[in-house]
């Protein structure tokens, strides 16, 4: 009820739990003003919540049994309407389909933070946009594929007709550690899944970590969604950026 959210008003259900009490000593114990809470008494009898009762020259508030009970019971199916839509969408997800996550492991000859430098800053140089973009849906290419470096900001390829589509937005930001986003290519944003890249130092270089989970957001494309992500993160991440890692170690050590 509308009524009982102001927490003054709560509070003062509560202090008339123990008996009737004049506004003074209701007063009391509040870090408002007298009138104030005459006020907040106004509006709980107007309810039908409360009750006044003369005694002598002042007047007791008490708490209304019969107001009590029906608010008792509407919270009760309330409560109960609650629980019923929580019992149907657990019910829900027991259909969903539960798929593991896509991990795949990669070990590139340059050090973590030229490997974060790489997979974000110089994104587009190395992604296979002429197969995984969605201008090559269109059989297009796309002018840029940027990343907008810090957490909220978003993976962007631009198109060759000026607009901008997103393809996911960062949600870790972490240089030479770990990047992640939640990936959403050609899909709203609330079927995003999500993607971490980190990155670790090795012996020689750096073991290179991406995690594609999440699936279930998916629903019934979930596990088709999944497969095409199973072989096409061979191409993006294994093929073309090893093979960046590789010609900018070469071209460093020219």
């Amino acid at each position: 009820m509308a009524l009982l959210a102001d927490p003054t008003r709560r509070a003062i259900v509560q202090a008339l739990r123990n008996g009737p009490r004049a506004v003074g000593d209701v007063a009391k114990g509040l870090p408002i003003s007298r009138p104030a809470v005459s006020q907040h008494l106004r509006c709980l009898s107007d309810a039908g919540l409360v009750r006044a009762v003369p005694k002598g020259t002042k007047r007791l508030y008490h708490l209304d049994p019969a107001a009590l009970t029906a608010l008792h019971s509407y919270l009760d199916g309330l409560w109960g309407d609650v629980l019923g839509r929580f019992a149907e969408f657990v019910d829900t997800q027991k259909d969903a389909p539960m798929l593991p996550p896509i991990v795949k492991t990669l070990y590139v000859p340059v050090a973590p933070f030229e490997a974060f430098h790489l997979f974000t800053a110089r994104l587009g140089e190395w992604w296979p946009v002429d197969s995984h973009s969605l201008s090559a849906a269109d059989k297009a290419w796309p002018e840029a594929v940027e990343v907008e470096p810090r957490v909220g900001g978003q993976i962007i390829e631009r198109c060759a007709d000026g607009k901008k589509r997103p393809w996911g937005r960062v949600t870790a930001w972490q240089p030479g550690e770990k990047f992640a986003v939640a990936w959403h290519v050609g899909r709203d944003e609330a079927e995003a899944t999500d993607v971490t890249i980190a990155f670790a130092r090795v012996d020689g270089g750096t073991r290179v970590t991406l995690t594609h989970a999440g699936w279930e957001v998916l629903g019934d494309a979930a596990a088709p969604v999944r497969a095409g992500y199973q072989t096409g993160w061979d191409l993006v991440l294994v093929e073309r950026f090893g093979a960046m890692c590789l010609a900018s170690c070469k071209l460093a050590a020219e």
